[in-house]
């Protein structure tokens, strides 16, 4: 049995996908009753309806698992407490494999989100689990935040600068790698940073998008101000705010560079998925 812990976000679901195509005996532990009948509907049985935040409802979904998998949730101020809840878990229930989410570059202090997430890596160093952690770069698959702005006014804007460097990875890799380690053994006890061939700026991305969409796709620097303003629009909390923006400007100096796809390709068997390929799937899945 392997226990999915944050299923319904945006590695969540492609892993779960991955692992029933794989015929992978799945649990989750879904928050919401909304949630809960989607996982269903794509096939997962044996769905926990329960907050990763309530000690009890963690301890009956881990109840019988052999191997959990573990997602965080983004920018939440106790996502650490959140983690060490799942591993104590584990722990008690006597797992046989932990695979941590973490996040590609965990150890820069100054972005919150990481920080926990390299704290949480430790906390696991310091438990008898069998410790698998994947370290994945930015997602290709972010783009569905901006796509709507992009078809309607050829703009493709992030609050950073659009000549940074960016690794990118396709969350369809990520999760065909994470399957092989939750399901095979001799994948399991390690840290992978992963990531795709591609370093791209997102005014190369946006090269990219304007060949597969057949019309000019220029990228633009948002205002930050614009962005957070747009983030109390929706309710983000002043810690989410707060970490999103320290990851621009990082992204703004820096960019999120560099890395090897080395890694990625070992575990997958093939090359991974570049950026014009998933492109290309992409525009022919979302435009009419």
């Amino acid at each position: 049995m392997i226990l999915i812990v944050g299923p319904s976000g945006a590695v969540g679901l492609p892993l779960i996908q991955e692992l029933l195509r794989k015929n992978a005996e799945v649990r989750a532990l879904s928050s919401s009753d909304a949630s809960a009948a989607y996982l269903r509907d794509l096939g997962v049985a044996d769905v926990v309806r329960g907050d990763f935040r309530n000690t009890n409802d963690v301890k009956r979904a881990m109840s019988g698992v052999d191997n959990v998998c573990l997602i965080p949730p983004r920018f939440q101020e106790d996502e650490l407490d959140i983690g060490k809840r799942v591993v104590d878990a584990a722990v008690g229930e006597g797992v046989s494999h932990f695979l941590f989410s973490s996040a590609y570059h965990a150890q820069i202090e100054d972005l919150g989100h990481h920080w926990q997430k390299l704290r949480l890596e430790e906390y696991l160093i310091n438990t008898d689990l069998r410790v698998s952690v994947v370290q994945p770069s930015m997602f290709m698959q972010n783009i569905r935040v901006e796509w709507p702005k992009v078809l309607e006014t050829g703009l493709y804007a992030r609050p950073y600068s659009p000549d940074s460097l960016m690794n990118v990875i396709d969350t369809g890799d990520l999760a065909a790698a994470m399957a092989r380690i939750l399901l095979e053994p001799a994948f399991q006890g390690a840290s992978y940073e992963l990531c795709g061939a591609d370093l791209l700026s997102h005014t190369q991305m946006a090269e990219i998008i304007s060949g597969e969409l057949g019309r000019k796709v220029t990228a633009v620097q948002r205002d930050l101000s614009d962005w957070q303003a747009w983030a109390r629009d929706r309710n983000w909390t002043v810690y989410a705010i707060e970490t999103y923006s320290a990851m621009c400007r990082h992204y703004d100096t820096h960019g999120y560079k560099y890395g090897n796809d080395i890694t990625l390709k070992a575990i997958l068997g093939r090359p991974p998925t570049t950026y014009r390929e998933f492109i290309r799937r992409f525009v022919a899945a979302n435009t009419s």
